[in-house]
């Protein structure tokens, strides 16, 4: 009789998995197809800032935003850690009205604030100071974005004034596209890891670094143009 895997067993299982997905190095078609999935990425969440620009609240913080990490498609599956994740796209700003090249990140899940019913969509965070936008360029292993990473983080909502907390600026600010999503108004991300595949293959470069992205040391391809205008027309229609 074969063994049976626990449930924890499965958790297990499904964090290798996504630790694999993300440092598997590509090569020949593979690479071609995660440049594919890496430039389909970027217009989804091109598409996400556009439906962001509707939102005045969300309006007022991308002029003042540091950066943002757009997650297209955030979802649940049984095989993700904490039953959610997503491969999201990260651009800080370089000037007052311009954008970064995309880096690629994976998340593994919402630490806290997830409601049962939520539904699968798009799942932004806002970057709001620097310190904020550091953790992306300096970690370089497995990371959380939260309270243990010195990080304020807090759920957007439409009737709240949520840009600060206790008086202090809120270092994130966690948007959702999907009704019942965020359950409160504390949030954190787990297993937030830079996608090396990704990046590697978008940027036709080995070990590519995100410091090197966000700050343009790299060429960035034509296609990646897409994002950095969806934001940039948002500074400009201050």
């Amino acid at each position: 009789m074969r063994p049976r895997l626990s449930s924890f067993g499965l958790m297990l299982a499904g964090a290798a998995m996504l630790v694999a997905c993300a440092h598997t190095p590509p090569t020949g078609s593979t690479a071609r197809n995660d440049a594919a999935d890496a430039q389909a990425r970027v217009e989804k969440a091109s598409a996400v800032v556009d439906r962001m620009k509707s939102e005045p609240k969300v309006n007022a913080l991308l002029r003042q935003a540091k950066g943002v990490l757009v997650v297209p498609d955030y979802g649940k599956a049984a095989w993700i850690v904490g039953g959610q994740g997503g491969t999201g796209v990260l651009t800080a700003r370089r000037e007052a009205d311009r954008w970064s090249a995309p880096a690629f990140y994976t998340i593994g899940g919402l630490s806290i604030g997830l409601q049962a019913g939520g539904e699968v969509g798009p799942v932004a965070f806002i970057l709001m100071t620097d310190r904020a936008v550091h953790q992306f360029e300096e970690r370089t292993n497995r990371f959380s974005l939260g309270a243990d990473a010195g990080l304020t983080v807090v759920a957007f909502s439409d009737q709240a004034d949520i840009a600060s907390t206790n008086g202090a600026p809120a270092d994130v600010v966690a948007w959702s596209g999907a009704k019942g999503l965020f359950g409160g108004v504390s949030i954190g991300a787990t297993d937030v890891m830079m996608n090396t595949n990704m990046n590697d293959a978008y940027y036709g470069s080995a070990q590519v670094t995100p410091r090197q992205i966000l700050s343009g040391d790299v060429t960035a391809p034509d296609g990646s143009h897409v994002l950095r205008s969806a934001l940039e027309t948002r500074v400009a229609a201050e």
